[in-house]
């Protein structure tokens, strides 16, 4: 990537974060707060089920709120793609922007731990499978929504907000019969590896996809 694009780049994250800067610090604090009511309710599972949920709300709401300005503005992006902003800059300001979000929610949940001692520890195979958990819902939102527009895949944002937590709970229940315990054989290195592998790769194909989408759109 040349120094100007890394330029772009670095300008349109800037303009993501400007769009929800009046809600940054109250997904900060439901960051940080989730863990915490996790291990009062759930505390066999808190820790990983805390931090996935922490990602996957902050993510999605701050994503979807830049979403909705963007529908409710849509000269802006035209403004965008008139000035020498290629559209595909555009697009991967977006992935950048979660990847971002997922760094501060993993800096957030490692102060967490330390506040919390019964949260367990914060290692680098939760981090990796909670990168995968993320990503996967992710690559298939953004091609849908540079596919289809926002009024289409709002409500994929809705069935995501509402259906994680009920979906964790299910899975994480003591007397489920789901379990996870077969990662315990495998060494924490060779899964961080693999999710990271996976994620990596799912994300760079819904990258590339949301690319020719948006570039295919019609902005006039």
């Amino acid at each position: 990537m040349w120094k100007g694009e890394k330029k772009m780049l670095i300008s349109l994250v800037k303009k993501e974060f400007l769009i929800v800067k009046k809600y940054v610090g109250i997904m900060l604090i439901v960051s940080f707060l989730i863990p915490p009511i996790m291990l009062w309710r759930m505390p066999e599972a808190a820790g990983a089920m805390g931090f996935t949920l922490t990602v996957i709300f902050s993510i999605f709401m701050l994503t979807q709120y830049v979403s909705l300005k963007e529908y409710q503005y849509p000269k802006t992006t035209t403004l965008l793609c008139a000035l020498p902003y290629p559209r595909k800059m555009i697009v991967l300001s977006k992935y950048c922007f979660c990847l971002i979000i997922y760094a501060v929610c993993c800096l957030v949940f490692g102060i967490d731990t330390i506040i919390f001692p019964k949260l367990g520890t914060f290692d680098i195979r939760m981090a990796a499978i909670a990168f995968l958990v993320i990503t996967i819902p992710l690559s298939f939102y953004f091609p849908a929504l540079y596919k289809l527009g926002y009024e289409k895949t709002k409500f994929v944002f809705v069935i995501i907000i509402m259906a994680s937590p009920v979906l964790f709970a299910f899975l994480f229940k003591p007397e489920n019969a789901v379990r996870f315990s077969f990662l315990d054989s495998i060494s924490t290195a060779t899964i961080a590896i693999l999710s990271v592998i996976i994620s990596l790769v799912t994300f760079s194909i819904s990258a590339i996809l949301s690319i020719r989408f948006f570039e295919k759109s019609d902005l006039t």
